[in-house]
């Protein structure tokens, strides 16, 4: 396999049988306007219209080759029955027919044991969790899920976050979910890897396009063009441009990316070079108090908190053969990013004067002209990021009779750049931010944070028998952060460093054709972000993701996970996947909440146990191709402390023991997806997902029965596609078609806005359920254009 191949697991013919598998990088770019950027597309566009077209339905039912790169680079590969874990895979032409909004939208339908909390209320912005580990944009999540992207790690330096709006998706060729703490996916592996492979010239040669409009004024275009041509050249350009008005009250949002890469395959050697820019302008204005809610779930609970974003990454990767057994690949990247945010909050002195207003003999709570008398109740805030990172990656393979060895180590030095302003605000009549004429916008914190990290690993895959393989393999990390801190002014340093062996066994036995058992035990760590380690001091809270100053120690953490399964093919057509899992993370991280706003510092909390099960069916049989999986989760403390938050007080502590139920994480979910081929060029399918319920945030004791619990809920997606003529298709798809209410996250805090109208001097600032809402029922027409 050439760098062509994709840095993931999945290999799926969608074009042409006899054209070997050989994707390489990606990466996004969007332009300043959107509407620039479609015109540039279309102008890309090559003279193949007369081409001869294809039925693309046809093409998708093409047969697929499953193999598992064991490592972010190709060569240490197997096939998914000798995989000792539950990976999942997924092609271009899978994600293409579930119809969901974006990638973090088909992970959430499509995967077993992944749920997804719309915490910010934009589809771009969304929180995912996989068996209890995150993987979020936000900065402040503890994550605890890596990301590759054609073999180079994707997520920010900063706090080790994703960016879902700079990733290609028309450029996908493929996605894999690796289950577990595999060390040779390296830091940040606690729940799993997922890695994503793009499409190039040689493996999806010809052009797509679609075009879809949809309910809450949402706009999608979409395009991608493959060639090849003589001496093994191949190239291949798609782009994206999406804008919406958002369905939550003032909440818009668009983006656009461009992904480029060129390639050579020369036999023995093979090369790609790719580029991705992307840029994006999202408004997600967060969580909403209960009673507004109730009101108006569209409803948003102050204004206006919106991210800009802009990524690059240049990326190139070879193989070359040196003997029939022997293979080196590499991987060598550059990738920035720049993050500017603003967002309006309740001023924390205001809401401290508006506590002390409710005791008796507070006459400068009612004077307006009494010197204690605080009118300003709001701060604007302003936030700047800067990420930069350049790495390389060198991996050599042998096949040596019963063994498939692998060596290599990686290498990568990053730079994140942060800076925080604020200024004096209020809130107008629609809870809107207006900043105080006259007042400055005061520089409060600096932080330039530098770190390295460098990986050695080895593996090795035996094959014991012909029915029984063994998988062995180990990683050794060595990471140093070295942060500046200041207020803005004078700066203070802090360094830090992190090493640890990790390693990996994996096993698995064929009992019979159609019966494979598979068994593995790795560990992984995580080690602490430039953001945790600038803000780890209780007695000096920060607001994330602003005030940083120099703090404490914070210990890596370390996880070790346990699987057993088993995969069974009793009938052609017809999958049978199951899973036990357990892991266990020690000196895990968690962020404390300090107050109203987001003030709050990092603090270790000792272990934490994610726990669970994982049932899954794929039947393909005639006309009909389903899928269905269940995933039970039991994710708890395994220690005793206390989690501060806004309502955590020493009267009543939010105190967590061994078995305290973690929050925000669903115990049981089902999924269903069914399509079936009503005529040659009719499909028609859906799916449903169904979520237990789960604790609110802040009441993990159970010390707030106001607060109660998040309910479980149930979606039905409905979608339809009619070929019209070959190469044409159109489309319809129905979300949330049921239009169910429901609550994706819920977390308890203060409320200064009970039903939308701030509280007034005297009145009590009690504490509230604040919740993120499910989109309402939503529509989606669509056609899409493919030709060879």
């Amino acid at each position: 396999m050439g760098p062509g191949a994709p840095a993931h697991i999945f290999c799926h013919q969608r074009h042409s049988p006899s054209v070997p598998r050989n994707d390489s990088t990606s990466m996004n770019k969007p332009p300043s306007r959107p509407d620039r950027l479609w015109l540039a597309l279309l102008s890309t566009l090559p003279a193949a219209a007369a081409a001869q077209a294809v039925d693309i339905d046809k093409v998708h039912r093409l047969p697929q080759v499953e193999v598992v790169h064991q490592a972010p680079l190709p060569g240490l590969d197997v096939s998914v029955e000798q995989y000792p874990g539950n990976a999942q895979m997924r092609s271009d032409a899978q994600i293409e027919r579930a119809g969901a909004t974006n990638l973090a939208d088909f992970l959430n339908r499509s995967m077993p044991s992944v749920s997804a909390a719309d915490i910010q209320g934009n589809p771009y912005q969304i929180d995912l969790s996989y068996r209890g580990h995150r993987l979020s944009p936000l900065l402040g999540s503890p994550q605890g899920l890596s990301v590759y992207l054609d073999g180079v790690r994707i997520n920010q330096p900063l706090g080790d976050i994703m960016d879902w709006d700079l990733v290609p998706e028309m450029a996908l060729a493929d996605v894999a979910l690796i289950p577990g703490t595999n060390p040779l996916f390296g830091l940040n592996t606690l729940g799993g890897a997922l890695v994503l492979g793009t499409k190039s010239g040689l493996t999806h040669p010809g052009t797509e396009v679609d075009v879809s409009f949809g309910s809450h004024a949402r706009k999608r275009v979409e395009f991608g063009h493959g060639a090849r041509w003589g001496e093994g050249w191949h190239a291949y350009v798609a782009g994206t441009w999406f804008d919406e008005n958002g369905w939550r009250e003032r909440s818009p949002g668009h983006l656009g990316n461009l992904f480029l890469k060129l390639g050579r395959n020369l036999g023995d050697t093979s090369w790609a070079l790719s580029y991705t820019h992307g840029r994006s302008h999202l408004t997600g204005n967060g969580l909403l108090n209960q009673s507004l809610y109730d009101m108006q779930p569209n409803a948003g609970y102050t204004f206006h908190d919106q991210t800009r974003n802009r990524g690059d990454l240049l990326n190139f990767q070879l193989t070359h053969s040196i003997t029939p057994n022997d293979q080196l690949s590499l991987v060598a990247w550059h990738r920035s990013a720049h993050r500017n945010g603003s967002n309006g909050d309740v001023s924390g002195n205001w809401a401290e004067w508006i506590e002390s207003c409710e005791k008796p003999g507070t006459a400068h709570c009612t004077n307006p002209a009494a010197p204690g008398y605080i009118r300003n109740n709001a701060v604007f805030n302003v936030s700047q990021a800067r990420y930069s990172e350049v790495g390389t990656t060198l991996q050599w393979t042998r096949q040596a009779g019963a063994h498939q060895l692998a060596l290599g180590a990686d290498l990568a030095g990053s730079t994140a750049d942060y800076d925080h302003y604020q200024q004096e605000a209020l809130f107008d009549a629609n809870r809107v931010t207006q900043t105080i004429p006259g007042s400055d916008l005061e520089h409060e914190v600096s932080l330039r944070g530098r770190s390295t990290r460098l990986g050695l690993f080895a593996a090795d895959t035996i094959s014991l028998t012909e029915h029984t393989q063994l998988s062995l393999s180990a990683r050794w990390n060595h990471s140093r952060v070295r942060n500046d801190l200041g207020h803005p002014a004078p700066y203070e340093r802090e360094s830090f460093t992190y090493s640890k062996l990790n390693p990996a066994i994996g096993i698995t036995h064929a009992f019979t054709p159609a019966a494979t058992g598979f068994a593995s035990l790795s560990q992984g760590t995580r080690m602490p972000t430039a953001l945790e380690l600038g803000c780890a001091d209780p007695a000096q809270p920060c607001t994330l993701p602003t005030g940083l100053q120099a703090d404490p120690y914070l210990q890596q953490v370390v996880t070790r996970t346990l699987e057993l399964g088993a995969r069974l093919r009793p009938a052609d057509g017809v999958l049978l996947t199951s899973a036990l899992f357990r892991s266990v993370n020690s000196d895990d991280i968690a962020f404390m909440r300090a107050g109203i706003s987001q003030a709050g510092f990092f603090n270790n909390i000792g272990k934490t146990r994610r726990q669970g099960l994982e049932l899954s069916a794929h039947v393909q049989r005639g006309t009909w191709d389903m899928r269905a999986s269940y995933s039970y989760l039991d994710a708890t403390y395994q220690s005793s402390g206390v989690l501060f938050g806004p309502l955590s007080t020493a009267a009543r502590p939010n105190e967590f023991h061994p078995g305290t139920r973690m929050a925000a994480l669903p115990r049981h979910v089902f999924k269903l997806s069914a399509d079936w081929r009503a005529t040659p060029t009719v499909v028609v399918g859906g799916d449903w997902l169904a979520m237990g319920s789960q604790v609110v945030a802040g009441n993990e004791s159970g010390s707030r029965p106001k607060l109660g619990t998040v309910a479980g809920y149930g979606l039905f997606n409905a979608r339809a596609s009619w070929q019209v003529y070959p190469g044409w298709k159109v489309y319809a798809r129905a979300n949330n078609l049921l239009d169910k209410r429901y609550v994706t996250y819920a977390t308890g805090s203060e409320d200064a806005f009970p039903g939308g109208v701030v509280v007034r001097p005297g009145d009590d600032m009690g504490s509230s359920r604040f919740v993120a809402p499910g989109m309402g029922r939503s529509f989606t027409v669509g056609m899409r254009y493919e030709w060879r």
